[in-house]
């Protein structure tokens, strides 16, 4: 009888290390994957061929995800180079393959505020909507906090009434966050919806987002959306920009 004991004793344990390694094996090549989930990054210019250029999108796309949530499009593939102005752009649907342009150079003060702002946009570049511009903004404002990067001349920028359409956007969803808290705030992307069949440009759902929290905070930041939205829609009709600005009903 003890034999029998001992020897279903030693089946349980051998039992329970198998079950552990392989849990454990499952959890390596999970992290493995994320470890390898990073796009792979081009420089199309050769002042932009720089690691820590490099390095700087890489962690940058881990923050975001982090912060927003996850790509609505796989990102596999980042191009870099210079523009007349920055945007981000989807290239290929399949190949996952997008490109960042720039406006500012390396040497330049604005350089990684405005990369930051466009990595933003990997998450969702089909997104042209006041919200999304505003939280692109505050989402450069954390990386270049977490990187020991200075952001304040970009905020007295800003606060001096330059570029007005990204100066409202930012200045309404930090308020806007502040209020409704990093767990609405990562839930903001999740109501992007089409602008129509075509399905080429998206815009967010405002009045979805808001009523998805409870009433109290979702009243609080109605009143904070409405203390801007008329000056950014304003703006944007002004200047003929064609990004989407909802105001809440």
């Amino acid at each position: 009888m003890l034999i029998f004991f001992r020897r279903k004793t030693l089946l349980t344990v051998a039992i329970s290390l198998l079950t552990f390694l392989y849990i454990s094996h499952l959890n390596v090549e999970k992290v493995f994957a994320q470890l390898n989930s990073s796009p792979q990054i081009q420089a199309l210019d050769p002042n932009l061929n720089n690691p820590s250029i490099y390095d700087f999108v890489e962690s940058g796309f881990n923050y975001s995800q982090k912060l927003y949530g996850q790509p609505k499009i796989p990102v596999k593939k980042v191009n870099l180079r210079f523009n007349t102005r920055a945007l981000t752009s989807l290239d290929n649907v399949a190949q996952g393959e997008f490109t960042i342009y720039l406006s500012r150079k390396p040497s330049e003060y604005a350089f990684h505020g405005q990369l930051a702002h466009e990595i933003a946009h990997l998450l969702n570049a089909q997104l042209l909507d006041c919200y999304v511009e505003g939280l692109a903004s505050i989402f450069a404002e954390k990386m270049l906090n977490s990187q020991n990067l200075d952001w304040s001349r970009w905020e007295t920028y800003y606060q001096q009434g330059n570029e007005p359409f990204y100066g409202l956007t930012y200045s309404m969803i930090k308020e806007v966050s502040e209020t409704v808290g990093s767990a609405n705030m990562r839930r903001l992307l999740d109501f992007a919806v089409y602008n129509d069949a075509s399905k080429q440009l998206m815009h967010i759902d405002i009045d979805g987002w808001l009523s998805s929290m409870s009433d109290l905070t979702k009243t609080e930041a109605k009143k904070l959306i409405k203390k801007y939205i008329y000056q950014v829609k304003n703006v944007i009709n002004s200047q003929n920009n064609m990004s989407t600005c909802l105001e809440p009903q």
